[in-house]
């Protein structure tokens, strides 16, 4: 995937120069001797490497590869120093003297923290980054110089030497990253902080989902020797993620003849990026495998009874194996265990694989008082034993402790929790609570408190008290719990707070008054006395008169979280009927309960339903020839009686009615007025066409009548035919008569007759017939028709009647037998 074939065959020989540093860090920081073990460890005295000690399959540990604070910036910067002392170049800085405004990065859940957005010289970019992504500084310089040689570029003054001088290109693609050996790099990577960033979050990609990629740890890996893959493959068994990283970033592993000339050029078939890498690391670090001592901290320290609970991490860079944990206690060995505990959050650091090395232990038996307490992490393989930390703790003894959790009064009541610890047993004590310093009552602190005995080890968790006592008095007063010493039997305060408790006149909520159906009341809401937490009465006058009173003590759910205490059941909830129309005032009084003689009152206005009536149209189609229905609702806000209706079609007056008819769930949406407010009524008369059909509510009360209308097309289709009379009147005749009407036109129609299916005669239907016009008289009455036919054979004859089709749809047919004289 990335360039490989760097070779770099030049020693580096700065063991010496950053030993110096080191000496030099610890001599004027003033650290304690964890701290300078643990740098030490950092800046490990560097030696030269040796074939001998590469191992493909572990070329650098998970401890050393993910330990995203190995350098501070200071160190980072001094090691940059005794790199290039002199910088020599043509105008493009030295990496020791780099600057870079750097874009502000998000965080990368599970990979990098965020980072960015400032200046940064180069040493502070290295060591922002590293520290953001867990990656180690010491592996990022290592890659820059096995990439670019950016590290030590100008450092020689040679002029022959300026290829290694420092270039723009060397920091546009700084760490090789996404420069694979087949293509040109890609731009969107250009830039040195670019470059660092995504290296060490590519290394934290393979470590977050290790099995995803082609090289896995813990397995046999087929790896190339170079791009040629007619170079052949080598079977290497990589032994952690960080190994399996450095392939996945860089596919090759060095040939015999790469390996033979370590510091120079092998064969054709060589590639030199991971030999590089641990050559590198190992002149500068020291062994990137090992070598080193113990590295941990002391994280916590929780006194409690008689004893102290300490815990934290460690582990030592030559193995993943848990390593023992020795603990002392004021220069006297308390404790040794094994460090083997789950710490997910050693991942970042150690490697996802690699969490096993916490530690926790109780060191039990401690007296009170001040003791100092020492954990080092005991060394396996070269190095030594490392003190983690040393620390002071005090083991509490004497008097009592505790602490009041929530404390509320109401109407003379206190009621208060918290916990309280005899710190000289593990039995319960008891607790006073007192106001003002007076005693109220005593409390037995015996209850279960969840986590009380991990902050307080030793004890147990059955140390919480919590009650209520009388004789609180109203207003602020100080709150103070005591527990007894069950050595003497003493009383000490432990804690106090400030407490108050309500008092004065009642607290009134009004949540509605409204009226919403005619002649109809409601009024709801709240109603508390502070000073008790009995029920209030409330009292209701209507327009300055008394109507009538009810006790405040329905349930209103959530009341009691409002006013913690009094419980939920101080509500009230008028309904009233037989109000006047019209604008009111009603004023709701709560009754005092306590000492100060002052009710709480408030006045709302509101005004019973009133306007004119509401008119919906639900439906409007045609009903057949000549006819409309029209349904829907209608009501009068004045009024629960049935409103009058008229019907009108164009403007004409053509029914009336009563919007009587039952509605379901109309009572629902107009609360008080019943469900009988709907209507459907047939409306004859009706033209061919389009009409606009309108519903008017006869007003009653306040406003005036109100009306709905919609456009309603009238039936089209097939005209509507009927044969009154076919008969033979006399001998060789048949009468045919009868009407038809076309519902597209009220004009009148052709009608085409047929006897005994042979072509007849037309005659038109257009003579008058009155009740026609009774009953469609949107067409008018002339649409009859009436005819002798003569000459016609004796005997049984098939007479059919044809109704000319004028607008859309068919002819309409109809036939009947007839026997002629």
């Amino acid at each position: 995937m990335f360039r490989s074939t760097t070779t770099s065959g030049r020693r580096r020989p700065l063991r010496s120069a950053l030993g110096m540093v080191a000496a030099l860090a610890i001599a004027v920081s003033g650290l304690t001797i964890g701290t300078i073990v643990s740098e030490q460890t950092t800046t490990e005295s560097a030696s030269a490497a040796t074939a001998a000690g590469f191992d493909p399959g572990n070329i650098i540990s998970d401890a050393n590869f993910y330990n995203g604070s190995a350098m501070s910036a200071a160190s980072v910067q001094s090691f940059l120093n005794s790199v290039v002392p002199t910088c020599h170049t043509d105008g493009t800085p030295c990496l020791k003297n780099f600057a870079q405004t750097t874009p502000k990065i998000s965080a990368v859940s599970g990979r990098c923290a965020a980072l960015g957005g400032s200046k940064m010289t180069g040493a502070q970019l290295i060591t922002a980054v590293g520290n953001a992504c867990g990656i180690s500084q010491e592996v990022l310089l290592v890659l820059l110089e096995k990439e670019q040689g950016l590290v030590s570029a100008g450092a020689s003054a040679d002029t022959k030497n300026k290829p290694n001088w420092p270039t723009a290109y060397k920091y546009t693609h700084a760490t090789g990253f996404a420069c694979p050996d087949t293509a040109a790099c890609n731009p969107a990577y250009n830039g040195f902080f670019a470059q660092v960033y995504a290296a060490a979050l590519q290394f934290k990609r393979y470590q977050a989902s290790p099995t995803s990629w082609a090289y896995q740890a813990g397995r046999n890996n087929a790896i190339l020797y170079n791009p040629n893959a007619a170079c052949g493959r080598k079977t290497v068994y990589i032994k952690n993620q960080a190994t399996a990283g450095l392939y996945i970033y860089t596919p090759y592993t060095p040939n015999a003849a790469a390996m033979a000339n370590l510091y120079g050029t092998g064969d054709s078939c060589s590639a030199y990026g991971n030999r590089n890498f641990w050559r590198m690391y190992t002149d500068w670090f020291g062994s990137p495998t090992g070598g080193s001592s113990p590295i941990g901290s002391l994280d916590s320290l929780k006194a409690g009874f008689k004893q102290v609970v300490v815990g934290g991490w460690t582990a030592d860079p030559d193995t993943t194996a848990a390593i023992k944990a020795q603990i002392y206690v004021d220069g006297v060995g308390k404790a040794s265990v094994m460090a083997n505990a789950v710490r997910p959050d050693l991942a970042a650091r150690l490697g996802a694989n690699n969490t096993a090395h916490g530690y926790t232990a109780t060191l039990s038996g401690l007296s009170t008082g001040k003791h100092t307490v020492c954990v080092f992490g005991i060394n396996t393989g070269p190095g030594s034993n490392t003190l983690l930390e040393c620390r002071d703790v005090t083991v509490s003894g004497g008097v009592p402790t505790g602490v009041i959790d929530a404390a509320s009064a109401v109407a003379g009541k206190l009621t208060i929790r918290g916990w309280a610890i005899d710190r000289d047993s593990q039995s319960a004590t008891q607790v006073q609570v007192r106001a003002d310093g007076k005693t109220l009552g005593t409390l037995t602190a015996n209850a279960a408190k969840s986590g009380l005995n991990a902050a307080m080890p030793g004890y147990g968790d059955n140390h919480g008290y919590s009650g209520t006592v009388q004789g609180f008095p109203a207003g602020t007063h100080t709150v103070t719990v005591h527990a007894k010493d069950l050595s003497n039997g003493k009383w000490t305060q432990i804690a106090s707070r400030s407490v108050s408790q309500a008092t004065g006149y009642p607290w009134l909520a009004v949540d509605e008054v409204a009226s919403k159906a005619p002649g109809k009341l409601l009024a709801r809401g709240w109603a508390i006395d502070p000073d008790t937490t009995g029920t209030v009465r409330v009292h209701f006058y209507l327009d300055g008169k008394a109507l009538t009173s009810i006790a405040a003590d329905q349930t209103k759910t959530g009341l009691n979280n409002a006013k913690p205490g009094y419980g939920d059941k101080h509500a009230y909830r008028l309904e009233r009927s037989g109000i006047s129309a019209g604008k009111h005032s009603l004023c709701i009084i709560a009754i005092n309960q306590g000492p100060k003689n002052l009710n709480a009152s408030i006045c709302k206005p509101f005004s019973t339903p009133t306007g004119s009536p509401k008119v919906t149209v639900d439906q409007a189609a045609s009903a057949g020839l000549g006819a409309v229905t029209v349904s829907g609702t209608a009501y009068d806000p004045d009024t629960t009686a049935a409103v009058s209706l008229t019907y009108t079609v164009d403007g004409k007056q053509v029914a009336t009615g009563t919007a009587n008819q039952t509605k379901s769930g109309f009572d629902s949406s107009h609360p008080g007025y019943g469900n009988a407010h709907g209507y459907t009524q047939k409306l004859t008369g009706v033209g061919p066409g389009k009409h606009t059909v309108c519903v008017v509510a006869k007003n009653v009360g306040g406003g005036s009548n109100a009306s709905t209308c919609k456009s309603v097309a009238a039936a089209t289709g097939n005209p509507t035919l009927l044969l009154d009379e076919v008969s033979s009147p006399a001998p060789g005749q048949i009468r045919v008569r009868g009407w038809a009407i076309d519902p597209d036109t009220a004009a009148s129609l052709r009608v085409h007759v047929y006897f005994d299916g042979a072509a007849g005669v037309s005659i038109a239907a257009d003579q008058a017939k009155p009740s026609l016009a009774t009953v469609y008289g949107g067409f008018g009455g002339n649409h009859a028709f009436s005819s002798t036919f003569t000459g016609k054979k004796a005997g049984a004859t098939s007479v059919c009647v044809f109704a000319i089709n004028q607008g859309a749809g068919d002819n309409t047919e109809v036939c009947k037998s007839v026997t002629v004289q």
